[in-house]
């Protein structure tokens, strides 16, 4: 019986909120040592999939939990975090031998004293195991995967989705390519291609749109024999670090990667300008829904997208639906706020009161003061499943539901989940039943609220989640970078290309 040793650690980081991740923020999603990684979670997320190596490899495998820590996207770890987290991962490598390692990471996650965390990671444990032993991770399609990433992985398997649905099937990749590591004792070849741009998400989906086509291919290449792995990271743009750019990255054991890393950089360039959104401005919003026949209004406040790492409590798309009658239903948006939230539980409801709603944590608005009808108090408490997550038990904290006029405001005390409609219906509210909905992300909400909605909407605003990327003031990033510079092919880029390559090992 092989032993397998198995962790998680994943937080999407956006560098730009200034609200950093601490370490109670991991214990609201779920801080495991030990037995417990598998026990408690075995059923959650890209654990699901690596949980399935025993059917990979056709025997049992007895599993050596590490560590398993999950936090909602948002800004970067609290100094020492990392330390932390890695020494109690790597500490029962110390204490046993194992016959491989699968890992959960993210690929975008950084904290305020270490840019690369999931390569800090992998090389904690690659120093323990040693070079013969394999090693296999799953990231996040908008992973930025670094050299060191690359280097001290045997095999990275990214999302093939996005909106991300395909968490569990992700895991069941990893879990097939290590049981081939494990069968045969090689290693495949690898190359990891870096692109040197960094565009917004917005319109970037793989079921649709310009780069379907060449998503299709990827998916399936990865069936055939001599293809280990194949994946496209389109990177999590606010994040100013080193390296920061969409990457291809490819495990094969032919004498050659199934793409042509440059022909792919080419097709991949050749989309940098596409943006095929109308976006909508606060001041625009509420004409431009009345427009549309019919309700929900499905509105992405992608600047403030909890999906992507921000505060959660913009009052740019607020200010502007309170500041109007809307009829038809009103609106319905929820904020990131837990000292309004702390007033209106002290209020009562059914109570009236003055809030200086939001703004509080934002860099990129103010608190709106309005005068809001406390209609319910309680707390934000689901369980996500589809873009997102699997499984995954999501622990907003208290909430109060107040309105203001004819817009419904969910006031909750923690981040969480901003694309699904689960956060409106567990605070009590029907998102079917108002006429406009915000969502607080840049296009995965599409998954959950396009079956519904009379329409869709993108709006546009300052704030840590900017979808024009051309106006993030990056400091850490390699230059020169689209759309920072005005480059006219990837070539010219001498810090891009090929990031790290090595041969296959029989």
């Amino acid at each position: 019986m092989k032993r397998i040793a198995i962790g998680q650690v994943l937080q999407e980081t956006n560098l730009l909120n200034p609200v950093e991740t601490r370490r109670e923020d991991f214990t609201d999603y779920g801080l495991a040592q030990g037995d417990e990684v598998v026990a408690r979670y075995g059923d959650v997320g890209e654990l699901a999939g690596l949980m399935t190596l025993p059917d990979a490899c056709n025997e049992a495998i007895e599993w050596l939990g590490l560590l398993r820590a999950v936090a909602w996207h948002g800004g970067p770890l609290a100094a020492g975090l990392t330390g932390e987290f890695v020494e109690a991962l790597v500490a029962p490598l110390h204490a046993t031998s194992v016959d491989g390692v699968l890992l959960s990471l993210h690929g975008a996650q950084a904290a305020v004293d270490e840019p690369d965390v999931c390569g800090c990671i992998l090389q904690a444990v690659r120093g323990i195991v040693g070079p013969d032993i394999p090693v296999v991770a799953t990231l996040d399609l908008h992973a930025n995967i670094t050299a060191r990433m690359a280097q001290c992985a045997d095999l990275l398997y990214g999302y093939h989705t996005f909106p991300h649905i395909d968490q569990v099937t992700c895991g069941e990749r990893a879990a097939r390519g290590l049981g081939r590591l494990l069968d045969t004792g090689a290693r495949p070849a690898v190359s990891a291609w870096k692109i040197p741009m960094v565009v917004n998400s917005e319109g970037r989906a793989t079921d649709r749109g310009i780069q379907r086509d060449l998503w299709s291919q990827i998916v399936e290449s990865e069936g055939r024999d001599a293809v280990a792995s194949v994946g496209l990271y389109m990177v999590q743009p606010w994040f100013d670090v080193p390296q920061l750019g969409w990457t291809l990255y490819q495990a094969y054991w032919d004498a050659a990667p199934p793409f042509d890393p440059v022909t792919i950089a080419q097709a991949c360039w050749a989309t940098r300008h596409h943006r095929d959104i109308d976006y909508v401005t606060p001041d625009t919003l509420v004409a431009r829904a009345r427009s549309i026949p019919g309700g929900p209004v499905a509105v992405s406040e992608g600047h403030d997208a909890t999906n992507s790492g921000a505060p959660g409590d913009s009052t740019h798309l607020l200010a502007a639906l309170i500041a109007e009658e809307i009829g038809e239903g009103g609106a319905l948006c929820f904020c990131v706020d837990p000292e309004s939230v702390e007033r209106c539980i002290i209020a009562g409801s059914g109570t009236t009161l003055t809030l200086e709603i939001g703004g509080k944590r934002d860099p990129y608005s103010a608190p709106v003061a309005a005068v809001a009808q406390v209609e319910a108090l309680g707390e934000v408490r689901f369980t996500l499943s589809g873009h997102g997550g699997h499984n995954l038990s999501v622990d907003m904290g208290r909430m109060a539901q107040v309105r203001v006029g004819d817009t419904t405001i969910v006031l909750v005390e923690k981040t969480g989940p901003g694309s699904t409609p689960l956060v409106y219906e567990a605070a009590g509210c029907d998102p079917r039943a108002y006429k406009i909905v915000l969502a607080k992300s840049p296009e995965g909400f599409r998954q959950d609220y396009e079956p519904f909605s009379s329409g869709i909407l993108y709006a546009a605003a300052p704030g840590v989640a900017t979808p024009f990327i051309d106006q993030v003031a990056f400091t850490q990033v390699n230059r020169p970078l689209f759309p920072l510079d005005d480059l006219t092919a990837p070539a010219e880029a001498a810090w891009a290309g090929a990031l790290y390559e090595k041969e296959m090992h029989p």
